[in-house]
């Protein structure tokens, strides 16, 4: 996989301005060794973007900030941009890895629980042949999407269905929303992306599972994080093995912030055992990537059943 040609659009004056603004910059090149390089790259769209109003108008425009607050990768610009492009590496691997296929083979992606396009910025940039699908609850985030990037962008129910076909997308990603999911809504959602998604793509979901407790247990950040004090994380890590699935509902100031949710939505900790029992009546269980999501988040990638 060509990271680098990826990791940017594939135009020539943004590609001249880049090796322009190295050439520049004696501190670039010398953490970067040079314009062709997957850390310089990867910068450009980051600090480059925000450094550079010439190199910001190549990419897509930013979200404001009160849409950033409420998802995933930090409220500010830098750290929304930087793990966006973390993540997008990270999706990109392991759809090679578990779909068995060039990632630039993908045609339709579907980024459920897109907020404000924080992994579409960059997946639109990778893939400029592909359908870009986005949903969220959030319907002011998918508006936004929806002005501002490209792709069909959907505000979604509590339950299904997503208004797409049966089998339109190839590659539907999750990052952090079945970390929040009830038992029974993580459950008709799989089946639901398993519906979309072809018999041939991939499906992958990040969420909380025991390694998250454990941090949780001994950082103050993780209890502020997730709103879960240092004793509950501590009885939830001793429950998971026997339980296989947790779950404790937010406050419910928390829960209105967020916008659209179910009365129930929370924080959920599952392990493999249940990825693989929960969804296998519409999925195949392909494997678990733990602390696969910026060290913290489990992957599970998973394939549609024929139906």
């Amino acid at each position: 996989m060509d990271l680098v040609r990826l990791l940017a659009p594939r135009d020539p004056a943004l590609d001249h301005l880049a090796r322009e603004v190295c050439a520049s910059r004696p501190d670039l090149r010398a953490a970067f060794g040079d314009a062709d390089s997957l850390g310089f790259r990867q910068w450009l769209g980051v600090y480059g973007v925000l450094e550079y109003p010439r190199i910001a108008a190549h990419y897509p425009p930013l979200p404001p900030e009160h849409l950033r607050a409420t998802v995933c990768g930090g409220a500010t610009l830098a750290s929304h941009l930087q793990t966006g492009a973390e993540d997008f590496r990270v999706l990109a691997e392991l759809f090679e890895i578990y779909g068995g296929r060039p990632f630039d083979s993908v045609r339709s992606v579907l980024d459920f629980g897109c907020g404000c396009g924080r992994e579409l910025r960059w997946m639109q940039s990778a893939l400029p042949a592909a359908s870009m699908y986005g949903a969220d609850v959030r319907k002011a985030a998918t508006d936004w999407c929806g002005q501002n990037l490209r792709g069909t962008f959907l505000a979604n129910g509590i339950l299904p269905p997503l208004d797409l076909p049966d089998d339109s997308i190839d590659f539907a990603y999750a990052l952090s929303v079945w970390s929040h999911l009830s038992e029974e809504q993580g459950r008709v959602w799989m089946r639901e992306l398993a519906r979309v998604v072809r018999p041939d793509g991939l499906i992958l979901v990040s969420t909380h599972g025991a390694f998250a407790l454990a941090l949780c247990a001994r950082s103050a950040e993780h209890q502020q994080v997730l709103q879960i004090d240092a004793a509950t994380a501590r009885e939830l890590l001793r429950e998971l093995p026997n339980r296989h699935f947790v779950h404790r509902v937010l406050p419910a100031t928390i829960r209105d912030s967020a916008d659209g949710v179910a009365a129930d939505y929370g924080q959920a900790f599952f392990d493999e055992i249940h990825a693989r029992s929960a969804f296998a009546d519409s999925t195949e269980f392909l494997g678990c990537v733990p602390c696969g999501l910026n060290l913290f988040q489990d992957f599970h990638a998973l394939r549609p059943r024929r139906r």
